[in-house]
Protein backbone atom coordinates (compact mmCIF):
# COMPACT_ATOMS: atom_id res chain seq x y z
CA UNK A 1 0.00 0.00 0.00
CA UNK A 2 2.60 2.29 0.80
CA UNK A 3 4.69 1.44 -2.64
CA UNK A 4 1.55 2.13 -4.09
CA UNK A 5 0.99 5.74 -2.87
CA UNK A 6 4.46 6.67 -3.27
CA UNK A 7 3.86 5.28 -6.95
CA UNK A 8 0.37 7.87 -7.41
CA UNK A 9 2.41 10.58 -5.68
CA UNK A 10 5.13 10.69 -8.46
CA UNK A 11 2.60 9.83 -11.27
CA UNK A 12 0.14 12.10 -10.94
CA UNK A 13 -2.42 9.83 -9.75
CA UNK A 14 -3.93 11.93 -7.20
CA UNK A 15 -3.88 14.76 -9.17
CA UNK A 16 -5.44 12.70 -11.86
CA UNK A 17 -7.57 11.61 -9.39
CA UNK A 18 -8.67 15.09 -8.04
CA UNK A 19 -8.70 16.75 -11.46
CA UNK A 20 -11.76 14.23 -12.35
CA UNK A 21 -13.75 13.71 -9.17
CA UNK A 22 -15.24 17.15 -9.38
CA UNK A 23 -16.20 16.21 -13.26
CA UNK A 24 -17.29 12.76 -11.89
CA UNK A 25 -19.63 14.72 -9.37
CA UNK A 26 -20.57 17.20 -12.05
CA UNK A 27 -21.55 14.49 -15.04
CA UNK A 28 -23.63 12.42 -12.57
CA UNK A 29 -25.45 15.60 -11.16
CA UNK A 30 -25.89 16.98 -15.32
CA UNK A 31 -27.31 13.40 -16.49
CA UNK A 32 -29.98 13.52 -13.70
CA UNK A 33 -30.65 16.88 -14.53
CA UNK A 34 -31.04 16.05 -18.46
CA UNK A 35 -32.93 13.48 -17.60
CA UNK A 36 -35.69 15.36 -15.21
CA UNK A 37 -36.01 17.99 -18.20
CA UNK A 38 -36.43 15.47 -20.68
CA UNK A 39 -39.19 13.37 -18.76
CA UNK A 40 -40.53 16.40 -17.78
CA UNK A 41 -40.55 18.88 -21.15
CA UNK A 42 -39.59 16.04 -23.79
CA UNK A 43 -41.20 12.57 -23.07
CA UNK A 44 -42.40 11.27 -20.19
CA UNK A 45 -40.11 8.31 -19.64
CA UNK A 46 -42.56 6.24 -17.84
CA UNK A 47 -44.37 6.76 -20.65
CA UNK A 48 -42.15 5.69 -23.44
CA UNK A 49 -40.94 2.28 -20.85
CA UNK A 50 -44.16 1.35 -21.49
CA UNK A 51 -44.14 2.08 -25.22
CA UNK A 52 -40.72 0.16 -25.14
CA UNK A 53 -42.13 -2.34 -23.30
CA UNK A 54 -45.01 -3.43 -25.45
CA UNK A 55 -42.93 -2.72 -28.74
CA UNK A 56 -40.21 -5.39 -27.45
CA UNK A 57 -40.43 -8.29 -24.82
CA UNK A 58 -38.98 -8.04 -21.18
CA UNK A 59 -36.22 -10.45 -23.04
CA UNK A 60 -35.66 -8.83 -26.13
CA UNK A 61 -35.02 -5.51 -23.99
CA UNK A 62 -32.84 -7.25 -22.36
CA UNK A 63 -30.96 -8.79 -25.14
CA UNK A 64 -30.55 -5.62 -26.58
CA UNK A 65 -29.36 -4.51 -23.37
CA UNK A 66 -27.04 -6.95 -22.76
CA UNK A 67 -25.63 -6.55 -27.16
CA UNK A 68 -25.16 -2.78 -26.38
CA UNK A 69 -23.10 -3.47 -23.03
CA UNK A 70 -20.94 -5.44 -25.17
CA UNK A 71 -20.40 -3.46 -27.90
CA UNK A 72 -20.50 0.28 -27.98
CA UNK A 73 -22.48 0.89 -25.23
CA UNK A 74 -25.40 2.41 -27.81
CA UNK A 75 -28.09 2.22 -24.86
CA UNK A 76 -27.52 3.86 -21.94
CA UNK A 77 -28.34 1.77 -18.53
CA UNK A 78 -30.62 4.96 -16.84
CA UNK A 79 -32.90 4.17 -19.63
CA UNK A 80 -33.49 0.35 -18.53
CA UNK A 81 -33.26 1.41 -14.98
CA UNK A 82 -36.26 3.35 -15.56
CA UNK A 83 -38.09 0.62 -17.49
CA UNK A 84 -36.83 -1.81 -14.26
CA UNK A 85 -38.99 0.10 -12.35
CA UNK A 86 -42.19 -0.61 -14.24
CA UNK A 87 -41.51 -4.38 -14.07
CA UNK A 88 -42.98 -6.55 -11.75
CA UNK A 89 -40.05 -6.91 -9.42
CA UNK A 90 -38.36 -3.76 -9.68
CA UNK A 91 -35.36 -4.44 -7.49
CA UNK A 92 -34.98 -8.10 -8.93
CA UNK A 93 -34.92 -6.64 -12.62
CA UNK A 94 -32.39 -4.36 -11.21
CA UNK A 95 -30.15 -6.59 -9.98
CA UNK A 96 -30.30 -9.17 -13.09
CA UNK A 97 -29.36 -5.79 -15.37
CA UNK A 98 -26.48 -4.83 -13.31
CA UNK A 99 -25.49 -8.85 -13.40
CA UNK A 100 -25.61 -8.81 -17.13
CA UNK A 101 -23.10 -5.29 -17.19
CA UNK A 102 -21.15 -6.58 -15.08
CA UNK A 103 -20.86 -9.79 -17.33
CA UNK A 104 -20.63 -7.71 -20.22
CA UNK A 105 -17.87 -6.34 -19.26
CA UNK A 106 -15.86 -9.78 -18.89
CA UNK A 107 -17.02 -10.38 -22.23
CA UNK A 108 -15.62 -6.91 -23.49
CA UNK A 109 -12.20 -7.64 -21.60
CA UNK A 110 -12.30 -11.10 -23.79
CA UNK A 111 -12.94 -8.93 -27.10
CA UNK A 112 -10.32 -6.79 -26.28
CA UNK A 113 -8.17 -9.58 -25.50
CA UNK A 114 -9.03 -11.28 -29.12
CA UNK A 115 -8.43 -7.46 -30.89
CA UNK A 116 -5.00 -7.37 -29.27
CA UNK A 117 -4.34 -10.54 -31.65
CA UNK A 118 -5.18 -8.70 -34.89
CA UNK A 119 -2.70 -7.39 -36.95
CA UNK A 120 -4.35 -4.68 -38.12
CA UNK A 121 -5.32 -3.20 -34.44
CA UNK A 122 -1.97 -4.13 -33.43
CA UNK A 123 -0.57 -1.57 -36.39
CA UNK A 124 -3.38 1.19 -36.05
CA UNK A 125 -3.75 1.30 -31.96
CA UNK A 126 -1.14 -0.55 -29.71
CA UNK A 127 1.60 0.62 -31.89
CA UNK A 128 0.74 3.64 -33.02
CA UNK A 129 -0.57 4.96 -29.73
CA UNK A 130 1.98 3.21 -27.35
CA UNK A 131 1.97 5.91 -24.67
CA UNK A 132 -1.34 5.98 -24.31
CA UNK A 133 -1.55 2.49 -23.39
CA UNK A 134 1.41 2.55 -21.21
CA UNK A 135 -0.91 5.24 -19.17
CA UNK A 136 -4.06 3.43 -19.38
CA UNK A 137 -1.46 0.65 -17.61
CA UNK A 138 -0.47 2.82 -14.99
CA UNK A 139 -3.83 4.21 -14.31
CA UNK A 140 -6.33 1.97 -16.00
CA UNK A 141 -7.92 0.93 -12.22
CA UNK A 142 -8.90 4.17 -11.82
CA UNK A 143 -10.46 4.44 -15.18
CA UNK A 144 -12.30 0.93 -15.21
CA UNK A 145 -13.88 2.21 -11.57
CA UNK A 146 -15.13 5.53 -13.68
CA UNK A 147 -16.15 3.58 -16.38
CA UNK A 148 -17.51 1.27 -14.40
CA UNK A 149 -19.79 4.90 -12.15
CA UNK A 150 -19.72 7.12 -14.81
CA UNK A 151 -20.92 8.10 -18.27
CA UNK A 152 -18.25 7.16 -19.52
CA UNK A 153 -18.33 4.09 -22.24
CA UNK A 154 -18.05 1.33 -19.90
CA UNK A 155 -18.10 -1.44 -22.67
CA UNK A 156 -15.34 0.80 -24.37
CA UNK A 157 -13.04 0.78 -21.25
CA UNK A 158 -13.30 -2.87 -20.91
CA UNK A 159 -12.61 -3.73 -24.30
CA UNK A 160 -9.65 -1.72 -23.49
CA UNK A 161 -8.47 -3.00 -21.07
CA UNK A 162 -8.42 -6.32 -22.52
CA UNK A 163 -6.54 -4.77 -25.55
CA UNK A 164 -4.05 -3.57 -23.01
CA UNK A 165 -3.65 -6.70 -21.45
CA UNK A 166 -4.69 -5.30 -17.87
CA UNK A 167 -4.59 -8.23 -15.47
CA UNK A 168 -7.80 -10.10 -15.31
CA UNK A 169 -8.60 -10.36 -11.79
CA UNK A 170 -8.08 -6.97 -10.80
CA UNK A 171 -10.43 -6.11 -13.74
CA UNK A 172 -12.96 -8.57 -12.68
CA UNK A 173 -12.55 -7.34 -8.99
CA UNK A 174 -12.85 -3.19 -10.38
CA UNK A 175 -15.49 -3.66 -12.19
CA UNK A 176 -17.51 -5.24 -9.26
CA UNK A 177 -18.57 -1.24 -8.85
CA UNK A 178 -20.39 -1.63 -11.76
CA UNK A 179 -23.48 -2.74 -8.94
CA UNK A 180 -22.60 0.00 -7.24
CA UNK A 181 -23.80 2.51 -9.89
CA UNK A 182 -26.95 -0.03 -10.52
CA UNK A 183 -28.24 0.63 -6.91
CA UNK A 184 -27.78 4.36 -6.39
CA UNK A 185 -29.06 5.24 -10.01
CA UNK A 186 -31.86 2.74 -9.12
CA UNK A 187 -32.44 4.53 -5.80
CA UNK A 188 -31.77 8.35 -7.56
CA UNK A 189 -34.15 7.40 -10.42
CA UNK A 190 -36.93 5.55 -8.89
CA UNK A 191 -37.49 8.40 -6.44
CA UNK A 192 -36.93 11.11 -9.44
CA UNK A 193 -39.75 9.30 -11.49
Amino acid sequence: MKAQHLLMQRNGGYSFIRANVLKLIASIGVILLLLFLFDRYVIDLSAAAEWATSFFSPGGLIGLFFLSEVSIGFITPELLIVWADETLKPRWMLTLLAVLSYFAGIVGYFMGQFWRTRALVRNLLLDRYTHTFEQLNRFGGLLIVLAALTPLPYPIVSQLSGMNNYPFKKFALLTLVRFLRFALYGALLYNLF
